[in-house]
This record gives structure tokens, sequence and C-alpha cells, in this order.
């Protein structure tokens, strides 16, 4: 027997519904804490007891909403089909919609039987690390980007003349001049002396004082 657990995910929640050859014989919503959590466990463990294989589970990947149940899943290496918006929203456009669904988990599990989807791959853990520290070195690179293209702007306005001194900008000693220095009026208002020490203070550099 065919059959199918299918998910609407939304924020802290999901709409599930199970098919059995067709038909819906299940449909509830689930919170996603540990408490419902631990009775889908129960129901799919139920069914794999009952039938002899794992149900067919069916969700869209809806960014950090999605997460949580894919975790799920993936700690109890539970076989999963984890489908792209987009495929999902083409292949359910080709369904003729009832008045009496009441959640895109009915079309999600009545697509699956006429779709050729392909399931998710386990991924290694030290994979899926990678992965996430590859996706926060990519944020963090274009936030740095971000944040140096609006200091240049700013400069710009105020000293345009201070980073034609420092061809390397990424310096410390540049970011620091930058933090005591952001006006030239500040530079006229010290001595030779004072400037001097304050550059030096302010690098690890082994600047020497003339």
């Amino acid at each position: 027997m065919q059959t199918i657990i299918a998910f609407d995910v939304s924020m802290g929640k999901s709409y599930m519904v199970i098919y059995q050859n067709g038909q819906c014989v299940e449909e509830k919503e689930i919170q996603h804490n540990k408490k419902d959590f631990q009775a889908l466990h129960v129901t799919i463990q139920s069914l794999f007891m009952r039938y002899g294989q794992y149900p067919e589970i069916v969700f869209e990947a809806t960014g950090v909403y999605s997460k949580v149940l894919e975790s799920f899943m993936q700690a109890n290496q539970y076989p999963y089909y984890l489908l792209n918006p987009l495929e999902a929203k083409q292949q359910c456009d080709r369904l003729r919609v009832h008045k009496t669904d009441r959640s895109d988990a009915h079309r999600l599990a009545q697509t699956h039987l006429t779709s050729n989807r392909k399931p998710k791959v386990f991924e290694s853990t030290e994979y899926q690390q990678l992965r996430v520290l590859s996706r926060f070195y990519e944020e963090i690179d274009k936030e740095i980007i971000l944040i140096k293209n609006r200091l240049h702007n700013a400069l710009q306005l105020t000293f345009p003349e201070l980073a034609s001194i420092f061809p390397n900008q990424n310096s410390a000693l540049y970011l620091n001049v930058l933090l005591l220095f952001p006006h030239p009026e500040l530079v006229l208002s010290c001595s030779r002396t004072v400037l001097k020490n304050k550059l030096l203070a302010n690098t690890k550099k082994n600047l020497s004082s003339e």
C-alpha cells in the first residue's frame, strides 16, 4: 500500500495530510515543537510496522521554516522528498483545485502519485556543516563589501584625500586612522608630534618615528 504524508509548511507549524492509495485518511495541523514531533515519529513508525516500508514524505523547501521539519527527518533518517517551490507550483497547477481542499498539502500529496520526484539525498554531517559555513562566509563577505562601499561614499564627502594616502584600505592602520580623523580639520588641530604618537599607538607595525 502506497502511503504519502505531505506537509504544507509555514512559520512554526505545518498542515499534514496522510494519503493511502490516493485517498486522504487523516489531516491535521502540527506545531513545530517536541511534543508534536514525537507524535509524528510515532505515526511514521506505526505506518512502517504495519506496511513494512516508510511512507513517502513530501514538503516544499520554504527557507528557515522547512529547515525544522527537514532536521527532524534527517535526525530520524526518514526518506523524504524536498521540493523546489517553483517545481511544486508547476506540478500543482496541473491539478484541478477542489473547493474542499483546505491546504496545499492535499495537492502535494495528490500530485505525488503522478509526478516523478526524486527523494532527497542524505548528506554527511560534515558536508552539511561545510555548506552552512560556506553560506555564512558568503553573507559576511557581501556585508563587508556593502559596508566598505558605504564607508567610501561617506569618506568622499568628508575626507577624500585620506584614501589616497593608504594604498591598502583593508589594513588596521587605515581603519584606525579613519576613526581618529574622519575629517581633515581634526588633523589640522593636532601638532606633528601628537599626530606621530597617535599613528604609532594605533598600529602593530614597526613604523619608524621618521
